[in-house]
């Protein structure tokens, strides 16, 4: 229900980050920017409820992010396009079970390290290679929460490929959907670290 209530600003977030990475480039800065509006708008935070808001804080956020997020896209380019390496050499001298327990492992190898990379940036100034520290620094502390938006994301991203038979109509809306999930772990861990409890005497 809170999905449902968010959808017409998500779609909002999607627009402008459609927009943002047309030339490809600024593809990590646009993905950046879109979590600093997802992160504000799993906090229900008033900043973002306007559209104009929205747009307002996600421009900010693209231009302050501009440099970090293409580092960030290139890491995601490369392992990524690794793993697609992998299974075309897996594919050509055929698949088995190491094999695909291999590649299935790298894959979630790479979510690790880019799952809470992006929201980081989006939130926090750091340098790139403390930024993927954390990354994975916070998805083991928070193993249990993490792996289950791990798996709500590996299935928004199956349905957003299943939607090639439609022209990609799931583009319009579900890579904002996705930024919404990991937000909304994302917040829940931020604000932990931010307050943390007082320590018992």
């Amino acid at each position: 229900m809170e999905l449902i209530k968010k959808l017409p600003r998500l779609f909002w977030v999607n627009i402008l980050w459609l927009i943002c990475c047309l030339p490809l480039v600024t593809a990590g800065a646009s993905t950046c920017a879109a979590f600093a509006v997802t992160l504000r708008l799993a906090d229900d935070d008033e900043e973002v409820q306007p559209f104009g808001g929205i747009t307002r804080r996600f421009f900010k956020a693209f231009r302050q992010d501009l440099l970090q997020g293409f580092f960030i896209e290139i890491f995601t380019i490369i392992t990524a396009g690794l793993g697609c390496y992998f299974i075309y050499l897996a594919h050509d001298s055929g698949f088995g079970l190491i094999k695909v327990a291999a590649i299935v492992g790298y894959f979630i190898l790479v979510m690790v390290f880019n799952i809470y990379s992006y929201p980081l940036i989006a939130r926090y100034s750091n340098s790139f290679v403390n930024t993927l520290r954390n990354s994975v620094a916070l998805f083991l502390q928070y193993a249990n929460m993490s792996v289950k938006t791990m798996g709500l994301v590996v299935a928004e991203i199956a349905i957003l490929a299943l939607t090639y038979k439609i022209y990609f109509v799931g583009l319009l809306i579900l890579p904002a959907v996705i930024f919404y999930t990991v937000s909304r772990t994302a917040k829940d861990i931020f604000v932990k670290l931010e307050n943390p409890a007082p320590a018992e005497e």
